[in-house]
Parts: structure tokens; C-alpha cells; sequence
């Protein structure tokens, strides 16, 4: 099968077809020829005199007359959206095609970070004064100054970065920025969940996301859906600060309002590889604003992008050749052995190199540090006696758990204090000792899949009535509808499995436990929740014990007791 290839192609690959197709390869890149077939006629005539059975193109019009009118058996587009081939006649003839998803992913995430670390650094602007001639001179110190307070740039580190579509690049573009400690609005309809939580996202409508992120990075498909999504009302609602980085299509953004906003230093800047005039020529407007970074559609023009899609092809055409279906192939219907089915997305791979850290979790983890302040103030701890943890999701999905330490006071501990274990209480992240009391925390989050948060306390009346084995009873009016009462667990010693497991048993469905000699253990489906348990618990420890130094203790009428545990039976069920 001879094979006719307009498309870039790595020299690797052209010598892996060779081997498998036994026959001629003509190779003519456009990047070479200067040329892109747009005149079916001219295509055809190529086509015909070379007798190739195998098109692989990039930008050719590949359409009904083509087809028809060749003798073509695989057509290969180098494209992650295979529009330039016209698939309806391909697949009625029969005629597999091949396209590159992913192709370019990484180069053009890539790329938007390096845009986005430009602009915050100035770096083109600097570049852009150093050497031009006669625009950098330096004769007195004072010039220096003056340069240096012009070029002042930010840290990236806690701004708030909006991607508006978390699809391939647009994760990458997150995944590329999780180590600076970003914090990330997202914006698509159609996010995948797991997407979302590996980089702690928070999914927000358009305009939210416009009017709080300080970049905004534009990473959505063309569709009828995104045409003119970002408009001039979109636009007036970013922070005048803020940049606005456009690596996916320029039909999505109203080029004037934008154009109009830079001019007026509405917002800060702008970094943009797309246009609606393409090829981008001396006459773009955007090239004569300081306050903007263009490049010509240079996002995937990379030598690994090239060698990328040319081995998708060559791999295509291997396996179609063997009576296999490759995964690349838009229209499978046309091979033998084709059947329907669902597919879903596995996002392991995706997720597999994220790597957690506690940054991840600073919001969390600054909860944490939160509750420990008030316990302290409180008198509920003293120095390391008493915990709070926080169940959480890993990038992968799984569950983990942010505890504090072992050895900090919590009136010192920082966010990088506290550590990230698995269920087995590893450490996942973190380089202090969890808790002692680890084993309580994991015991109790693997009981109870609705507890996402504990706090543990050596509260006094709370361990006062734990050393008496006293549980509290049905005498105070909020402590059932909102714990459901508070057991006395059996006696373990502090960091045991034993004392974890008795506080299990104890807990059963309620809220919170004594534990015995060591306060109580509160839980909640948030740290909130949690916080406030342990200060209820301890209100009712508080008037239990000076109740019963008055003698009699009575408790609530019986009929009372049932209607206030149907009440928190309700509660717990809507908290989950």
C-alpha cells in the first residue's frame, strides 16, 4: 500500500511505516512544500499519480470528491478534531479514519503556564525594553531604580487561577501549577469529578469565576456553545489586576471588547496564541500593546507533538493492517469485528502524577489550625493533649486524612506542621509524627463513611465524667436532637487499638463518645460540625456534673427522650 503524507512526520516514524508497509512512501510536509491542499481537484491529481491507497494529512480539505474519486483505504488526519476530512463519505466507503487525540496536550499546557509566568514576571516586557535600541540605557543609579520599580512583578503563589474548561489541557494546565500553590475556579459544564477533586478546585459559574480569579486561562473547544462566551459583560467583571490567557480558540472571546479592555487598562494584560484572523500578520492590533504577549498559533508546535501524532498514525495503520481497532479511530463502525459499546474514561493515568501535598489542603488544614486555637483558649487541651483531623480525598480518589502532630505545640503549628496519612496511617505528606492518636482517628473514619471530621478533646467536665464512667443522660434538651448522646467507652490505653476500637463500639451511631480517662471525641460531616459537637458535649458534661452535686438528677419525660432521637435520626440522615 503506497502512502501519500502531507502531514509533519518524525523520521522515526516514517521509517516504523516503511517496515510495516512494504512499499513507497511519498513524503511532502507542508511544513516544506509551503502548501496545503484546499483545491480538491490538485489533491486528487496527487493522489492518482502516486497511487496511494494511504493519505496522512494536517491541514488538507479531505472531502467528498477526494474520497470518491481516489482510491484510498486509510485516511490519517494529525489532528486532535479530525474536521478537515469529511467522515460521512469516508465511513459510507468504508475507509477508516485515524486521528491524534491528546497530540498536543502537554506542548500547549506547557505554553500556557510559561505565558502565565511571563506575564506575572514582566518577562516580556522586559525583553521587549532590553533590546530594542536606544529604549535601555542606564547612566546613574537612578535609571537602574526606575527600571527595577517598572518591572515589578507577583508571585503566583495563593492567586486564584480560572480555567474555564477542565478538559485535557486544561487539567494539564492545573496539574503544571499545583506545585506553585495556586488556588483553582473552574468553569465547564461538563467536568469530570475526579478531575475536579484531584486538584481541590472549586466549580463556579462563568461570571463568578470571571470576577475572582486574578488569571483567567481560556482552554474550551469551538462549539456552538462557546461561540462569544466571553464578552464584553464577562470581561468588565475581571479584577483590573487580572490577565487573560487564550490558548484554545479565538471564537470564543469577542476579540473588540477584549482589544477594547487592554487599550484602556481595564485589566492588566493578556497573553493570546489564537485569532480570528489567521495567519497572524503585521496588521494585528494586539501586537501594538505593551500589555500583551502574542504568539502565532504556536501552542502544539513542538518536535514531541510531531513525533506524538506520527506515531499515532503509524501505530493506526499497524494495528488496523493486523485486523485490530485501534483506539484512535473516529469511525470503528467501518472495521470487521467493530461492536458497540460504552466507553468510559479511565482518568488513573491522568491522576497517577499528581503528587499530594499539603498545599493542596491549606484551607483545610487552616480549619484545623483554627479549632486547636479555640480549644487552647478554651482550656480544652493543653499543650498536645487533645486532636483534630479531617478525612479528604486524594488525587486518585482515594480517602485520606489530615491530622496534627505529635510533637508541636498547636499555639506554634503551621500548615506544613500538620500531616496527610493514608488509611493505614502512613504518611502521606507532612514531615512531623502524627498524632498518637492516630489510631482512634482511623478507626472511628473507617466505622462511619458520614464522619469526614473528629475532634478529640481533654475538656474538663468531658474528662471529669469520663473518669467517673458516667455517660451523659437524656437532662439536657440539645444534646440529643444534634449528638444522640454520649457513651462511655471502655478504658484503652492512650495510642492503643484498643481504646480506638471501645470508642468505635461506644460511638455507634451518635456523635460523639467518651473516652474513658482521656475527654471525649466528637464528630461531624465537616469541622464545623465537629467543633461545634465537642462544645455541646462539653455544655452538657458541664451541667450534668453541677446538677448532680444538687442531689436528684431528672431526666427528660420519656415520651421527649424518643421524639428528640427521631429528630437527630432525621438530622444525621440529611447531614450524609
Amino acid at each position: 500500500m503506497k502512502a501519500y503524507i502531507t502531514a509533519d512526520f518524525s523520521p522515526e516514524a516514517l521509517e516504523k511505516l516503511k517496515t510495516i508497509i512494504q512499499d513507497d512512501i511519498v513524503y511532502e510536509s507542508w511544513r516544506n512544500t509551503k502548501n496545503l491542499y484546499f483545491n480538491d481537484e490538485d489533491l486528487i491529481k496527487k493522489i492518482n499519480e502516486i497511487g496511494a491507497e494511504i493519505l496522512i494529512c494536517e491541514g488538507d480539505n479531505v472531502k467528498k470528491p477526494v474520497i470518491e474519486q481516489t482510491n484510498l483505504k486509510i485516511i490519517g488526519s494529525t489532528r486532535g478534531d479530525p474536521n478537515n476530512i469529511d467522515l460521512e463519505t469516508a465511513t459510507s466507503k468504508k475507509i477508516p479514519v485515524l486521528f491524534a487525540p491528546n497530540r498536543n496536550t502537554i506542548s500547549v499546557a506547557e505554553l500556557t503556564v510559561g505565558l502565565i509566568l511571563s506575564l506575572a514576571r514582566k518577562l516580556h516586557s522586559i525583553e521587549r525594553v532590553l533590546h530594542t535600541d536606544n529604549a535601555f540605557e542606564v547612566n546613574e543609579f537612578e535609571d537602574y531604580v526606575n527600571y527595577y520599580n517598572a518591572f515589578k512583578g507577583f508571585e503566583l503563589k495563593g492567586k486564584t487561577v480560572g480555567i474555564i474548561g477542565l478538559g485535557r489541557i486544561g487539567f494539564n494546565v492545573a496539574k503544571l501549577l499545583l506545585p506553585f500553590g495556586v488556588k483553582f475556579l473552574v468553569h465547564d459544564p461538563y467536568v469530570l469529578p475526579a478531575r475536579l477533586t484531584a486538584i481541590q478546585g472549586e466549580s463556579v459559574e462563568l461570571n463568578v469565576l470571571m470576577s475572582n480569579a486574578d488569571i483567567v486561562t481560556l482552554h474550551c473547544p469551538p462549539t456552538d456553545e462557546t461561540d462569544d462566551m466571553i464578552g464584553e459583560e464577562q470581561i468588565a467583571l475581571m479584577k483590573k489586576h487580572a490577565y487573560f490567557i487564550n490558548t484554545a480558540r479565538a471564537s470564543i472571546v469577542d476579540e473588540y471588547a477584549l482589544l477594547d479592555a487592554l487599550k484602556e487598562k481595564k485589566i492588566a494584560g493578556a497573553a493570546l496564541d489564537v485569532f480570528s484572523i489567521e495567519p497572524v500578520d503585521q496588521d494585528n492590533e494586539f501586537l501594538e500593546l505593551e500589555n500583551v504577549i502574542v504568539t502565532p498559533h504556536v501552542g502544539g508546535d513542538t518536535f514531541d507533538t510531531n513525533h506524538r501524532h506520527s506515531m499515532l498514525m503509524v501505530n493506526g495503520i499497524q494495528q488496523i493492517l493486523n485486523n485490530q481497532i485501534p483506539e484512535n479511530i473516529i469511525n470503528p463502525e467501518v472495521l470487521e469485528g467493530y461492536s458497540p459499546g460504552v466507553q468510559t474514561a479511565d482518568a488513573s493515568e491522568e491522576l497517577s502524577d499528581i503528587i499530594p501535598t499539603l498545599e493542596m489542603y491549606s484551607g483545610k488544614i487552616q480549619e484545623i489550625i483554627n479549632i486547636c486555637i479555640k480549644m487552647i483558649k478554651k482550656e480544652y487541651i493543653v499543650g498536645t493533649a487533645g486532636n483534630v483531623s479531617a478525612r479528604v480525598t486524594l488525587p486518585n480518589g482515594l480517602d485520606a486524612f489530615l491530622v496534627t502532630p505529635s510533637s508541636v505545640k498547636y499555639e506554634e503549628m503551621g500548615i506544613e506542621d500538620v500531616v496527610l496519612i493514608d488509611e493505614n496511617g502512613d504518611t502521606i505528606a507532612g514531615h512531623r509524627n502524627p498524632t498518637s492518636e492516630k489510631r482512634l482517628h482511623l478507626a472511628i473514619y473507617k466505622a462511619r463513611e458520614n464522619i469526614k471530621a473528629i475532634v478529640h478533646s481533654h475538656a474538663p467536665y468531658s474528662t471529669a465524667l469520663s473518669i467517673a464512667r458516667i455517660p451523659i443522660g437524656p437532662i439536657v434538651d440539645e444534646v440529643i436532637p444534634f449528638i444522640g448522646g454520649c457513651e462511655v467507652a471502655e478504658f484503652g490505653m492512650a495510642g492503643t487499638d484498643d481504646l480506638a476500637n471501645n470508642a468505635v463500639e461506644a460511638l455507634g451511631e451518635n456523635l460523639a463518645v467518651f473516652i474513658a480517662n482521656h475527654g471525649n471525641a466528637a464528630c461531624g460531616s465537616t469541622l464545623d460540625q465537629a467543633w461545634t459537637v465537642c462544645q455541646q458535649v462539653e455544655m452538657a458534661a458541664k451541667i450534668q456534673y453541677r446538677a448532680s452535686l444538687l442531689g436528684t438528677i431528672y431526666a427528660i419525660p420519656e415520651e421527649a427522650e424518643e421524639e428528640e432521637r427521631e429528630i437527630f435520626d432525621i438530622m444525621k440522615d440529611m447531614g450524609e
